[in-house]
């Protein structure tokens, strides 16, 4: 019984920091891994009239961006989560953004050990999720599970396997697109990008585990001085805030806060998420981007 109370608690804790490290740096929670697809290169025409921008156009979607988060406790840093846009693909007809993060907690935390891998393929012209998954350990295992969106016959299924053999499968009513973690965060940098600084309400629709709820944001609140892990400097943002409209674990009050690059990237550059005891920050650490500075603030 205590093992299993155990594997219960490792297993919600993965999922807590998935959402204090992206929702704090504005998006991960529910997040999982599909089968391999091809990647779709060489057919730029095809990817044109299928629904990708046209040539010349201000992509916020960079194959082979990485964006590396930390996160902090009370001063103490706990682990870190690592966002990568892999490839451009073809997902059941659909022209599709194939995704992955990370999730690794740092050596020497007490009663946390999580190492986790998230992977997405989001609808290219809405985000939307089409499939997400992921592979997480527990001890000596690894829980897989997966997540299909079926949206013709308004289902979605979910099913875990446990060291490569099926335990369990579920399937239950999809009534409308909704983001995961993933590709929420994705979401978020482009709506944050088409708003050109506008202030907007968002309301996003996101489904977590077998929930199926929405995120409410407010963006461009007003431009910020914001400090980051990876510069030594202070740089330009908008500031963003917003509500987790379900009850997060360990506490969690739903409410968050974010600092926004205010550029055509919108890179997310700092977030906090309150808890129980507290609030967890979350900074930009690294990010590999071509062409992309961040603009640094005036007399800093």
């Amino acid at each position: 019984m205590k093992t299993i109370i155990k594997k219960d608690i490792r297993s919600k804790a993965v999922k807590v920091l998935l959402v204090v490290l992206t929702v704090a740096t504005i998006s991960l929670y529910g997040l999982r891994s599909v089968l391999a697809i091809s990647l779709f290169e060489g057919l730029t025409g095809s990817m044109q009239s299928s629904g990708w921008l046209s040539p010349g156009s201000d992509s916020l979607m960079q194959v082979h961006e990485e964006v590396t988060y930390e996160a902090s406790y009370l001063l103490v840093k706990i682990g870190s989560v690592r966002f990568q846009v892999i490839g451009k693909t073809i997902y059941d007809d659909v022209p599709a953004y194939r995704l992955r993060a990370y999730i690794d907690s740092y050596s020497g935390i007490p009663f946390v050990n999580l190492h986790a891998v998230y992977e997405t393929y989001a609808d290219a012209r809405t985000f939307m999720c089409l499939q997400t998954s992921n592979s997480q350990k527990e001890g000596n295992d690894w829980v897989y599970t997966t997540y299909h969106f079926d949206f013709n016959k308004k289902t979605v299924q979910w099913q875990q396997s446990k060291n490569g053999a099926l335990m369990k499968t579920v399937d239950y009513p999809l009534d409308r697109d909704y983001t995961d973690g993933v590709s929420f965060f994705y979401y978020l940098r482009e709506s944050c990008k088409n708003a050109a600084g506008r202030r907007m309400n968002l309301t996003i629709p996101i489904a977590v585990d077998t929930i199926r709820s929405s995120v409410y944001v407010s963006i461009n609140e007003g431009k910020e001085q914001c400090e980051t892990t990876a510069y030594d400097f202070t740089v330009d943002s908008y500031r963003l805030s917003g509500h987790l409209n379900f009850q997060g674990f360990f506490g969690i009050t739903g409410d968050f806060t974010g600092w926004m690059s205010p550029d055509s990237a919108a890179v997310p550059l700092k977030g906090n998420v309150k808890v129980i005891l507290g609030s967890v920050v979350v900074k930009l650490k690294d990010i590999k981007r071509e062409h992309w500075v961040p603009q640094r603030s005036a007399g800093k």
